[in-house]
């Protein structure tokens, strides 16, 4: 059979035509087909203990966040894959399709806009205090003293919490956690305000003081943020994973477990499941 250069080209034509269709559908699938289809689930990941934890030596990732990420995994059939953003990137991560997941991302409303999220809660966090061993403080009130010295963190919702809160305690701000804590252990402050896990891992390294949710204790939800898109059985099934993970008490285990890895006692540390904060 002979071609001639003009059926030639309108083959040629055709051929592309049919290449450049095979990425548009495969975009086209759902986040939830897509992983089962390569077996993967994608979690960005970024250095903050205790949720993501990036080991210099093996550079194997661990923290609450990846325990989770491998949970769903493997009701997936699928591998979990790190892949590492920064919270400021993580959005934006979502949105080109280079992860699947992010954990640990509250759903404010200026994110809502440009992402989706899980109707279930991952799991809650609370303000936290880091205060001296023998110190007798279990409100805020009793912190807001004249005469005590607070760091927070600077510019965090922390910062701006505390200041509408406090009226007769001095706030000293820091361009940092690290920096708050390194001011504790110097006594340069008496209580550090962060959220309670973060302070319970500072607490591992710097092995002063003690971790309290003060009352009245406020839980914060948290999450993890998604793709939007029209089809939604990811995100129902990442709610519904959610809620059955948080009802069996799953996140508790998985704090309690990376603590025992920092060599820190989990005993009487605010979990992860409000429920159970006393």
């Amino acid at each position: 059979m002979k071609f001639s250069r003009r059926s030639f080209a309108a083959l040629a034509a055709l051929m592309v035509a049919g290449l450049s269709a095979v990425p548009a559908f495969a975009q086209d699938a759902s986040t939830l087909d897509q992983i089962k289809a390569k077996k993967q689930l994608r979690i960005g990941v970024t250095s903050a203990e205790p949720w993501f934890f990036k080991d210099p030596m093996t550079e194997k990732w661990t923290g609450v966040g990846v325990a989770m990420g491998e949970r769903l995994a493997a009701d997936l059939g699928a591998t979990l894959v790190p892949v590492e953003t920064t919270w400021a990137n993580a959005v934006a991560a979502l949105q080109a399709n280079q992860i699947d997941l992010m954990f640990v991302l509250d759903p404010t409303e200026e994110r809502k806009k440009a992402i989706d999220f899980p109707e279930a809660p991952l799991f809650y966090y609370a303000m936290g205090a880091l205060v001296a061993e023998d110190s007798t403080v279990k409100a805020w009130a009793d912190i807001d003293k004249p005469g005590t010295r607070i760091g927070v963190t600077l510019g965090t919702s922390l910062d701006k919490n505390v200041t509408a809160m406090v009226k007769s305690a001095e706030i000293n701000r820091f361009s940092n956690n690290d920096e708050a804590i390194a001011a504790f252990a110097a006594k340069r402050v008496d209580v550090v305000v962060q959220f309670h896990p973060a302070l319970v891992v500072q607490y591992s390294r710097l092995k002063l003081g003690k971790v309290i949710l003060p009352e009245p204790v406020n839980p914060v939800p948290t999450s993890a943020g998604l793709r939007k898109e029209s089809n939604p059985s990811f995100r129902n099934w990442v709610s519904d994973q959610f809620a059955k993970l948080y009802k069996a008490g799953v996140p508790d285990q998985i704090f309690g477990e990376y603590l025992k890895s920092k060599n820190i006692d989990p005993t009487g540390i605010p979990g992860l499941v409000k429920e159970a904060w006393k």
